[in-house]
């Protein structure tokens, strides 16, 4: 019996609710569901739920998201699973700009931090295309080792950083792992209106990223500008990540894992795929940010640390794959 997408989104909406309702509850203090709803109807306020997981929550659900959507969105566009922020060297580019500009220009506020960190991606993110030319080709074999080889340059060159200006960025250090720790409603204000304008304008790119899984001859043949769709969406995935990393620092692998377990349940058309990794974006940052609350209670382990042990197996499972595939 076949199951149709809308009943698979649903399903993985519903574990959405019960993880976020579940986040709410578990931490240091446990408070009861009859609490949590009073405290999200306003009847009650809770610190603990009001002011520190539910900005946590929502932070979660839209960088989640916007990971996803951008892992999604370059595995379409160089059609490799490999694809993503994180392993072509995007997110560690983003961190090091942002460290970079608190230490010479100054402004640790949420918006300077999103203004360091868009730059960031696009010159980490350049630096990798280029270095993957080979013979005035893209080889996407070449475009992900360069990427982890890059990523690992950039995070190097951040954690100098935070020895060499200790006190300066100290502040930082679990910034640059990922964290939810520092977030506020202010923090969440800053990125709001970008993450919903970003996530809403990927929703209307669906038939552009169904057509550019054809080969590039049918889709020039059809009247289809390849360039020029490549290139926005490029753009847009690189701005999704930026505001996802000014939002919560560098989440390890969410937008590797999310966009192929999507494609595992929905198949490749964007339509339900993009809805399926946005779901399931939002259900390992919620659940890496809780495991990393409770497992060494009263201490926190960086959401990014969680995510990077949840990932690694999967990245090396994918590559097991594509090495039997070829």
């Amino acid at each position: 019996m076949k199951i149709s997408p809308w009943t698979k989104l649903t399903t993985l909406s519903a574990l959405l609710l019960i993880i976020a309702v579940a986040s709410l509850m578990i931490g240091y203090t446990f408070y009861s569901l009859p609490i949590v709803i009073n405290c999200l109807l306003q009847k009650t306020h809770e610190f603990a739920i009001n002011d520190v997981r539910l900005p946590r929550l929502i932070m979660a659900i839209l960088c989640g998201t916007m990971f996803a959507f951008s892992g999604s969105l370059l595995q379409g566009i160089f059609r490799n699973r490999l694809a993503s922020s994180e392993t072509l060297g995007i997110n560690a580019a983003s961190i090091l700009f942002v460290l970079l500009g608190i230490t010479l220009w100054g402004g640790g506020g949420n918006f300077s931090i999103l203004i360091y960190s868009v730059i960031g991606a696009l010159c980490g993110f350049s630096i990798t295309l280029v270095s993957s030319i080979s013979r005035r080709n893209i080889s996407h074999l070449r475009l992900i080792i360069v990427g982890v080889a890059i990523s690992a340059f950039f995070r190097a060159a951040s954690q100098f950083m935070l020895i060499a200006e200790d006190q300066k960025l100290a502040a930082y250090l679990a910034f640059v792992n990922g964290t939810l720790y520092t977030t506020t409603w202010h923090s969440i204000q800053i990125i709001f209106y970008p993450a919903v304008f970003l996530i809403g304008l990927s929703f209307c790119l669906t038939r552009q990223l169904d057509i550019l899984l054809l080969s590039e001859d049918i889709a020039s043949n059809i009247g289809f500008k390849v360039i020029k769709w490549k290139l926005i969406i490029i753009i847009l995935a690189l701005l999704l990540t930026a505001v996802a990393v000014a939002g919560v620092g560098s989440l390890g692998f969410i937008g590797l894992i999310s966009p192929n377990i999507s494609r595992l349940i929905f198949g490749y058309s964007h339509k339900y795929n993009l809805l399926g990794s946005a779901l399931i974006g939002s259900i390992l940052t919620i659940l890496s940010d809780t495991i990393g609350r409770i497992i060494l209670v009263p201490f926190e382990i960086p959401t990014g640390l969680i995510g990077i042990i949840i990932g690694v197996p999967y990245f090396l499972y994918i590559m097991r794959g594509m090495k039997q595939e070829a």
